[in-house]
């Protein structure tokens, strides 16, 4: 009789055991589930290269086509949803803000009177893409950011000079 009972509570702890292996491999692969998801906190953003001062990325993503986008918002952004700003028939170029609590202000400047026209406002920037630079030789797009009470601004353009893309002493240049 003693057996029979050391027997059947012997099964009962090895039926318990088995029950709450069984609850912690569920639990395990609903949070694997969660991150393939995208539900986990990481910011992609963060895998960027930046050094200490630069406050932004910039990709050059083609000339009247946007190529390569999606390669972007896989390896940099958390959403495909990216606000596009159309100044001219030109080159593409997605800028990423280092910050989330960065202002944007978006300038178009007049090839006649090289004058700037504040044509967007952002309080708390996103990334966004930008097409301008229908000409070779004048830039007509003006992006200042700021934060923490700084302003710095920068004009995208590819180097005549050697064709690299030129992003401004505060950016890094992410062009594959």
């Amino acid at each position: 009789m003693r057996v029979k009972c050391g027997v059947e509570q012997m099964k009962k702890i090895v039926m318990y055991s088995v029950v709450i292996i069984a609850i912690i491999v569920l639990l395990s692969g609903c949070s694997i589930i969660q991150m393939e998801k995208g539900d986990s906190k990481i910011n992609k953003i963060e895998s960027i290269p930046f050094i200490q001062n630069q406050l932004y990325a910039v990709a050059y993503l083609g000339y009247e086509e946007i190529n390569e986008l999606s390669f972007y918002i896989q390896k940099y952004l958390d959403s495909e949803n990216i606000p596009i700003h159309y100044l001219s028939q030109g080159e593409y170029y997605l800028v990423i803000p280092r910050y989330s609590n960065m202002s944007l202000s978006l300038y178009k400047n007049d090839i006649e009177t090289m004058d700037p026209s504040l044509i967007f406002e952002e309080k708390e920037c996103r990334p966004f893409i930008i097409q301008c630079n229908v000409s070779d030789i004048f830039s007509d797009a003006t992006i200042c950011f700021t934060y923490n009470d700084e302003t710095i601004e920068f004009s995208p353009y590819i180097s005549l000079k050697d064709g690299t893309v030129m992003v401004g002493d505060r950016g890094i240049n992410i062009t594959k």
